[in-house]
């Protein structure tokens, strides 16, 4: 029987000394280590006197132990002659490494005597298999879910792989290899020969820049595919197809909403500045002329009847112009209730007849949502001259001939001549004086009084704007308050007007009142009613006193936020009255509606009494109307004594007029009236002119 011993060592000859990579020992047949080489000792950590005598299994971690591994392949070994594995195996100090195992069962002169283990440190190797099969997995992943079609061909013109997506744009079988295919033949194929050839004579170049990707679109039916290539320093080219059809049907609609107006589909400010630029640059030289076309009566409708009626109307006047002109004409909607026309080419002697025809056209009935309605139109036209070949100036020359058409009376057209940009200058240097006038304060208020007609008392001033500009000359309200109102300036100067006017009445006697007119855009501003409210705080002024004059006009422009403006107004005790009443076309409906406490009869009618029998009649009507409704009444534009002794004769009748005093400053009225009324935070006395036609008298009916 041999010793145990001499078998170990005739085994240990046999292994390969001195190995450092490779763990290389002895096992006994129940796995026990029989020996331990320098290899073993860096791979493990266990010196020999450490591990010999112990059994191998202590290398496995508890779940390998648990599961019978160890002894599984020392089995194996020993059946089948050798064992291979790789998995985690565990060093002296409990770290873990990947290792790749080779247990071989050595025999000698044919007796089994034990095994061979040999193992390697392979962590370094698996981390980077690992990291390799997660990178070639992420690529399969994502060359499978690209949006693009991806397709590397050699330098052979034959494809080296593609990937799903371009299975699905060429609409090839999902199992129909492209690899090795020629892709003359693949894009032939699936597309058409007429597509494929340019893509294979720009694109599959050997002189392609790398730096400088070939890039072009492939037409074919109703597909459009955007395809990029590169060449490959290596040789051949890589290719990705982008099915771009749906993109271009977007931006093709994106460049259209740009140029054309959502509710008529007509073309829009920018298109018709395009087109009139190109028009008049054009070196075939052709007339041309622009018509500005604003829709007469258009608001009201829109106001009443809402803006779905409104939108149908606008459309349904698009139409119109589109059957009345030609077919190179230019039509566009500006905004709102604004259109033009390009009239190419122009000629100049019919245009006045195109007017008419089309404003024929607009004028008939239109049937929206089985409404009735008629609007009008006006038309300012700006022929086009060899030498002034500016689309801007062009613009502005319709839009002036239109400005003229519609102060002019609207429903009708005007031609822009020179006069009309003179006009145009005229008042843009107005505006710009408004704005320093606003700034630096430049208005004053004049005051005109009010009387009893029976008594000559008065019993209050209407506070007038004047405006004297640095130069010394005074501008008449007349010129500069519709500036104004269209600069947008008004609510700023109302509200100056309302604190000034409410500061100095303050200072009045008690039953003394003050008049202050109040514009269209004050009544459209949310801060109309902080300006009143404000305008009394800091003045003192009781509300009753003051007295806001509207006019139907300035009101029918937001009929439904005026009226609840008005009724805020006398919530607060404000006074309204409706000045130059009568000359209005629904002042009946608008003095039921509107909470209103004095009507003013216009001028127009004062100056007939005596002479008119109708004008008498009206004035008499109005007294009767007001007396019924509990509303104060003030006739306006009093000049003679034959009207005072015509209006004295009704009861509770009120006049104004220059028979009673111009509007003058309050520093010119008359300093000698009762000097026991006290002012406040002033040495000034409240007066009527200096020409003394009238007097403030201390009785109930002046108050």
């Amino acid at each position: 029987m041999p010793d145990r011993r001499d078998d170990a060592d005739i085994m240990y000859r046999l292994l390969v000394q001195g190995v450092t990579d490779y763990a290389i020992f002895m096992l006994s047949p129940d796995g026990t280590v029989a020996n331990w080489n320098v290899g073993a000792q860096r791979a493990k950590g266990y010196a020999a006197d450490e591990i010999v005598g112990q059994n191998f299994a202590c290398f496995y971690t508890l779940e390998d132990r648990a599961s019978g591994l160890p002894e599984r392949g020392l089995r194996t070994a020993r059946q089948d002659g050798r064992f291979e594995a790789e998995g985690w195996r565990l060093r002296k100090d409990a770290s873990r490494f990947w290792a790749h195992i080779v247990i071989d069962a050595i025999h000698d002169d044919g007796r089994f005597i034990g095994f061979a283990k040999v193992t390697r440190d392979c962590t370094e190797k698996r981390a980077n298999t690992v990291k390799l099969d997660s990178a070639l997995e992420n690529l399969d992943l994502a060359m499978s879910n690209m949006a693009h079609g991806l397709c590397l061909i050699d330098g052979e013109e034959r494809v080296v792989l593609a990937n799903a997506r371009m299975h699905e744009m060429l609409a090839l079988p999902g199992e129909a290899p492209l690899a090795g295919a020629a892709i003359r033949a693949v894009l032939c194929g699936a597309l058409s020969e007429t597509a494929a050839l340019p893509f294979l004579r720009d694109h599959l170049r050997p002189d392609l820049d790398p730096q400088a990707p070939a890039i072009s679109e492939i037409l074919h039916r109703e597909r459009i595919l955007s395809v990029t290539t590169r060449c490959l320093a290596a040789g051949g080219w890589v290719s990705t197809f982008a099915d771009v059809t749906e993109r271009r049907r977007f931006q093709k609609q994106i460049q259209h909403l740009a140029e054309h107006d959502p509710l008529t589909d007509l073309a829009n400010r920018a298109t018709l500045h395009h087109a009139l630029t190109e028009t008049l640059a054009s070196e075939t030289w052709e007339s041309c002329a622009v018509l500005y076309i604003d829709l007469d009566r258009f608001k009201p409708i829109n106001d009443t009847f809402g803006h779905a009626v409104g939108d149908q109307l606008l459309q349904e006047v698009a139409r119109r112009l589109q059957r009345t002109v030609r077919a190179q004409d230019v039509i566009a909607r500006l905004g709102g209730d604004e259109f033009a026309l390009i009239l190419r080419p122009a000629d100049p002697l019919r245009l006045a007849d195109t007017a008419r025809q089309l404003l024929e056209v607009l004028n008939r009935p239109y049937t929206v949502k089985k409404l009735s309605v008629r609007i009008g139109a006006s038309i300012g036209i700006a022929v086009a001259l060899p030498a002034e070949r500016d689309p801007d100036l062009l613009l502005r020359n319709a839009d002036l001939a239109l400005y003229d058409a519609k102060k002019e009376g609207r429903n009708r057209y005007s031609f822009y001549d020179p006069a009309m940009g003179d006009r145009a200058a005229a008042r843009a240097s107005l505006e710009a004086d408004l704005n320093r006038a606003v700034e630096r304060r430049e208005f004053v208020l004049h005051y005109q009084p009010i009387v009893r007609a029976r008594t000559g008392a008065t019993i209050g001033f209407e506070a007038l704007l004047r405006w004297r500009r640095p130069d010394g000359m005074a501008i008449s309200p007349a010129d500069f308050v519709p500036v104004a109102e269209e600069a947008g300036l008004m609510p700023e100067i109302g509200a100056w007007i309302l604190a000034a006017a409410c500061r100095e009445a303050a200072t009045w006697p008690a039953h003394l009142t003050v008049a202050v007119n109040v514009s269209a855009t004050q009544l459209r501003s949310a801060l109309f009613i902080d300006a009143v409210e404000r305008a009394l705080a800091e003045s003192g002024l009781p509300p009753h006193r003051l007295e806001i004059e509207i006019t139907e006009t300035a009101v029918l422009q937001n009929r439904e936020s005026a009226l609840g403006l008005l009724q805020r107004l006398r919530a607060l005790g404000v006074m309204i009255a409706l000045d130059d009443f009568g000359t209005g076309y629904s002042s009946l409906s608008f003095v039921h509606t509107f909470p209103l406490t004095r009507l003013k009869i216009d001028r127009s009618f004062v100056r007939g009494l005596g002479l008119d029998p109708q004008s008498t009649a009206i004035v008499r009507a109005i007294i009767g109307l007001s007396r019924s409704l509990g509303l104060a009444v003030t006739a306006e534009g009093v000049e003679t004594q034959e009207q005072r002794r015509l209006l004295a004769k009704e009861r509770g009748l009120d006049l104004q007029g220059y028979l009673f005093g111009r509007p003058e400053p309050v520093a010119c009225l008359d300093p000698n009236l009762d000097s026991t009324l006290e002012r406040r935070g002033s040495a000034r006395r409240v007066a009527l002119p200096k020409d003394g036609r009238g007097k403030i008298q201390d009785h109930p009916e002046a108050a």
